[in-house]
């Protein structure tokens, strides 16, 4: 890790090799991963947000803005682009991959400039390192995922507001506002933020002018949000949720034990996947600072402001409902976190303290792809890279289903398996599994990856079902179970 910070920013300072060639290894990676992705179908919630909502977009030729009901609840942004894509390209997966292409590059682009505001030239690409090895959203640029255009379109806005460009900020929070209900959330996240930051102003910037400059940056996109709610209450007669939809059970206010239940969940979603470490070594940089009494340095509060404020409006509208609380709903807070640790680190005058400190961050993370929890502990495979197998694992199952003449629809199995090959592989095969019953179920096809089975159907099928093939890559494994006769 380079030398402690001692003096203010220079742009005179000499480039350390990492300001040079750092950068560019990060815009390479990142483009491998997504390319590397292409062959890939949707997975988890990209099925429904990406697939589903692209299909019928390009099916209808952009006839309506409302999707049916069954799947209604969100803008229509995502999908949208992604049809108009494939009106021009085809649909296919790797045009829907290249989407994610260009944002996943920005977000790198937005992490740099945002370590550069606070951090030496030198020393910045370490912290954009950092950053940037968060498993989840390493996990998340190999999918279709709506969350990767949030984090890009958070990341540009939150450093045109350290720039004070409002003008293409306005912008940027009209797409963040209208990509889904959480990029909602997300843009009043940028307004406490910006808010807060106009709070730590110089006392000759505190004006009600500049503060009504302000609050119209973000009229524009909260006018249309609201306008979008209310077509569609009038369309549907709802707004949020469907309350008549399988899903409307996840919506409902979860009572006293259940958001102290979310509340573990939260703090577990924090440190999983490796994030742990990170928490470790904002520990042990907070002990050296205590036990040597040093000074905090001067940005400290502004850093701990970008993250704290999102950290607390997402938990506050997390926390009452029943709804599973994903590890990519946290995505910008995971980021944000890191930058503040890795600030307070550079100021540690102990040159093996610090890269130490920072090399057991980096690892840390790396080895939360290989985090591994017992088959009764549900596990978000869609914010870690041990996902990747699945696609692989799941044809050779199909295959081997399609050899031995079993039909799909007389296998049981579990989401995310349960969407036709035209939804997920984007070809041109409809067939897809029955939902897991093993009442009625004469074949079911289990993996890891799923996470509705019980504790309770598990043991029947390891002790009471025969195991007809298996098959298992990485932490992935697949099962095709038989009734006995």
């Amino acid at each position: 890790m380079p030398a402690i910070i001692h003096t203010p920013v220079s742009a005179e300072k000499k480039q350390h090799w990492a300001a040079r060639t750092l950068p560019g290894l990060l815009y390479f990676g990142y483009a491998l991963l997504v390319i590397l992705s292409v062959n890939n179908g949707f997975f988890w919630d990209s099925i429904l947000l990406a697939s589903r909502y692209g299909q019928w977009y390009f099916d209808s030729n952009f006839s309506t803005l409302f999707v049916p009901e069954n799947i209604a609840g969100y803008p229509p942004l995502f999908g949208m682009l992604l049809a108009f894509l494939w009106k021009i390209f085809g649909k296919n997966l790797l045009v829907s991959h290249l989407l994610i292409l260009p944002f996943a590059l920005g977000i790198v682009r937005q992490i740099l400039q945002l370590c550069r505001k606070f951090l030496p030239e030198n020393i910045a690409s370490w912290a954009a390192l950092l950053l940037l090895a968060d498993p989840t959203l390493l996990a998340q640029c190999t999918q279709v995922a709506p969350d990767v255009l949030l984090v890009f379109f958070y990341l540009f806005s939150l450093n045109r507001i350290l720039e004070k460009r409002r003008l293409l900020l306005i912008f940027s929070l009209i797409f963040l506002g209208l990509l889904s209900p959480r990029g909602t959330i997300a843009a009043f996240a940028l307004f406490l933020t910006d808010t807060c930051l106009f709070i730590f102003e110089k006392k000759e910037n505190r004006t009600l002018k500049h503060f009504a400059g302000l609050f119209m940056t973000y009229v524009p996109a909260g006018l249309l949000v609201i306008i979008w709610q209310i077509l569609h209450f009038r369309h549907f007669g709802w707004i949020g949720y469907n309350p008549d939809s399988e899903w409307g059970t996840l919506a409902q206010f979860a009572g006293l034990k259940g958001m102290l239940r979310n509340a573990v969940l939260i703090t577990w979603r924090l440190v999983d996947f490796g994030r742990l470490f990170i928490g470790f070594g904002l520990l042990l940089t907070l002990l050296y600072y205590v036990r040597k009494r040093l000074q905090f340095p001067p940005e400290i509060l502004r850093l701990f402001t970008l993250v704290s404020i999102p950290f607390f409006l997402f938990s506050l509208v997390f926390l009452p409902y029943t709804n599973p609380i994903g590890h990519r709903y946290y995505l910008v807070v995971f980021l944000l976190l890191a930058l503040p640790v890795y600030y307070l680190l550079t100021h540690v005058p102990n040159r093996f303290f610090r890269r130490i400190t920072y090399g057991f961050m980096l690892l840390g993370l790396l080895t939360g792809h290989f985090w591994i929890y017992p088959d009764s502990v549900a596990k978000g495979w869609d914010a870690t890279l041990a996902h990747k197998p699945y696609f692989e694992l799941r044809r050779e199952a199909i295959a081997f289903l399609d050899v031995k003449n079993i039909p799909l629809e007389t296998v049981g199995s579990d989401y995310p398996n349960l969407a036709p090959g035209s939804v997920t592989d984007l070809n041109n095969d409809t067939r897809h599994f029955q939902g897991k019953n093993l009442e009625n179920n004469t074949f079911v096809l289990y993996s890891n990856i799923f996470n509705g089975f019980t504790d309770k159907e598990l043991e029947e099928l390891r002790t009471q079902w025969n195991v007809v093939k298996s098959w298992k890559k990485g932490q992935v494994k697949m099962i095709l179970y038989k009734r006995p006769e």
